[in-house]
């Protein structure tokens, strides 16, 4: 389905942007997705529990470690913050209907995996992890049941490394692998 879903978008007729974005938002956004690529490194280089084995892991008393600190669901939150990036810098009808797709995809999806884990993890446990952790990137840290320094510190250097380079490649090739530059 994503598959075709790319396809469309590509053979769709682009009839113009419904609104244009400044030099401005495009710096933003290349930031954002600088972030988007740390959650995406950062739930892939390390592996916490929030893949394929998540409830096991997350049973373990010591699981709220790195970006964790962060959410809960950092692969999906780097769906969304790409997805409303994308969206906002490609704001025609087939730009905001593919990326409006993922956006809408990623970001309900975490509430399923969090009632999925809520069945499968022991409730006084799933209470705690609720306690220690939030759906929503930096929630926990700003309602000050988390530490972002810690998250940073844990994640570590090989995360961001990690994370830069996909960035940077991406900035790099971007107009040569879909046909529009980062900046333009």
């Amino acid at each position: 389905m994503f598959v075709w879903l790319f396809i469309a978008f590509w053979g769709a007729e682009h009839s113009g942007p419904w609104f244009v974005t400044s030099p401005a938002v495009r710096g933003v956004s290349a930031g954002g997705m600088l972030v988007a690529f740390w959650f995406l490194a950062a739930a892939l280089v390390h592996r916490p529990p929030v893949l394929l084995t998540a409830e096991q892991a997350l049973a373990r008393p010591d699981a709220i470690t790195g970006v964790l600190r962060i959410t809960r669901h950092p692969l999906l939150w780097a769906v969304v913050l790409w997805s409303a990036i994308h969206m906002l810098n490609n704001a025609d009808p087939a730009g905001l209907s593919l990326f409006g797709y993922f956006l809408v995809l990623a970001g309900l999806g975490t509430l399923p995996v969090d009632r999925r884990r809520a069945r499968l993890i022991e409730p006084s446990r799933w209470q705690k992890i609720l306690e220690e952790t939030s759906n929503i990137p930096f929630a926990a840290v700003f309602q000050g049941r988390q530490s972002f320094a810690l998250a940073i510190k844990e994640t570590g250097w090989p995360v961001f490394v990690t994370a830069l380079a996909a960035w940077s490649f991406v900035i790099s090739f971007h107009e040569n692998f879909f046909g529009l530059p980062v900046f333009y």
